[in-house]
């Protein structure tokens, strides 16, 4: 009733002021309505009806013996006397006399020849195999058809070792050796001896501030030595300005990419036949990757190196993701495609270290024949610029001179 009361009220009121102003729009009594009566809320209806409500997917459940990471076999490796080696290696801890790898070497060998190159070496890794070809073959390489790009990978500023080509425009480095080597006359002797030759004939060093001898200075041992020249030869290849390559600006390289593009045709074509794939599985499990030998004596680079060296002292080098690089010193025993293992410091204690970790090995018999190497190239020059020397000298003389 109240509400009614107000709408009759309204429309009094409304009537009553029409009556007394002539000139009101008739529009002004509705706004007048509108206002007194209450607000009412809007509302929006869908024609296709109410959203539905969305459940929420069930939580999935499995059965954890179900899982595969849930069978877990202590006893389970691949490699039945490494009990910390976990995983599966498919297969690729197999020797490196197993048939597989050496019908594969084969193929490889063939395949390389067909073209024109020669394979100087294979080495098996984990998840790779590295051929090492002949550079010098490269030349006779004809450039039939084409094969896939080639990506010349050079080493990082701070990388002295790896696989790479030698660049020829580089030329070559001076000599790379130690007082100690001179003084054996770059001859390889056993430790004992080479101390007591060493210790015999250290020069004798005089005191800067008083000018009197001093004792004669201990010897470096071998590991000494070798790690001076590392060292050396790190400042040296860090002091050297280096250029990104391709550095002529017409996009090529000191290496035969259009040659290296056929070779590497040649070895996937004859790799990935159905045959030969279903058989061996080579692509599948490895990485295919091209070089050049490192040809370096004191760094142990290729299968046949490792061959030659066993038994004869090395130094390991080791790097890893947790900064806890060594040196470890002893007898090569043996190098397989998962890793390298010596005689910790000639003790019997057999000590295998992961070519994962291993960032270069090192043969300190080789510094004789490096240092005799560099000795010999460095005569050579010398001899060179003797000839030439002489060559001009006889030709400044005249013809008149040789009369009298």
């Amino acid at each position: 009733m109240a509400s009614s009361s107000t709408v009759v009220a309204a429309a009094l009121l409304l009537s009553t002021s029409t009556a007394f102003s002539p000139h009101h729009h008739p529009h002004s009594a509705l706004r007048s309505l509108s206002a007194a009566l209450p607000a009412t809320p809007s509302v929006v209806v869908d024609p296709d009806g109410p959203t539905p409500i969305i459940e929420p997917d069930p939580f999935p459940t499995v059965e954890v013996d179900e899982l595969p990471e849930a069978q877990y076999d202590p006893d389970n490796h691949p490699i039945p006397h490494q009990p910390w080696r976990r995983g599966d290696t498919d297969g690729c801890h197999d020797p490196l006399t197993a048939s597989w790898r050496l019908e594969a070497e084969s193929i490889i060998s063939d395949a390389v020849t067909v073209v024109g190159a020669k394979v100087e070496d294979v080495t098996w890794y984990m998840a790779k195999c590295v051929i090492s070809i002949n550079e010098q073959s490269l030349s006779d390489v004809v450039s039939y058809t084409e094969g896939p790009e080639v990506r010349v990978v050079y080493p990082e500023t701070e990388d002295i070792a790896g696989h790479m080509f030698d660049d020829p425009d580089e030329g070559t480095d001076n000599e790379l050796f130690t007082e100690e080597d001179e003084i054996l006359d770059f001859e390889q002797y056993d430790e004992e001896t080479e101390y007591e030759i060493l210790k015999a004939n250290m020069p004798e060093e005089i005191d800067e501030a008083t000018g009197e001898p001093l004792p004669p200075r201990e010897p470096r041992s071998r590991e000494e030595r070798v790690i001076e020249m590392e060292e050396e030869w790190t400042n040296r290849w860090l002091d050297e300005p280096r250029e990104e390559k391709p550095a002529d600006g017409m996009f090529s390289h000191p290496v035969d990419t259009k040659a290296l593009s056929v070779v590497s045709q040649a070895i996937i074509t004859a790799l990935e036949d159905e045959q030969v794939e279903e058989k061996l599985q080579i692509l599948s499990r490895h990485d295919v990757i091209l070089t050049s030998p490192l040809d370096n004596p004191c760094i142990l680079d290729s299968q046949k190196e490792f061959d030659a060296a066993r038994d004869l002292d090395v130094y390991v080098e080791t790097r890893d993701p947790w900064g806890s690089n060594r040196v470890l010193g002893g007898k090569l025993v043996d190098r397989n495609a998962m890793d390298v293992i010596i005689n910790q410091d000639n003790s019997g204690r057999m000590v295998t270290i992961p070519n994962s970790m291993i960032h270069q090995v090192l043969l300190p018999s080789g510094l004789a024949k490096g240092n005799a190497r560099m000795k010999a190239d460095l005569d050579a020059e010398d001899n060179e610029d003797e000839e030439d020397g002489w060559d001009v000298e006889e030709s400044d003389v005249e013809e008149e001179d040789y009369v009298e």
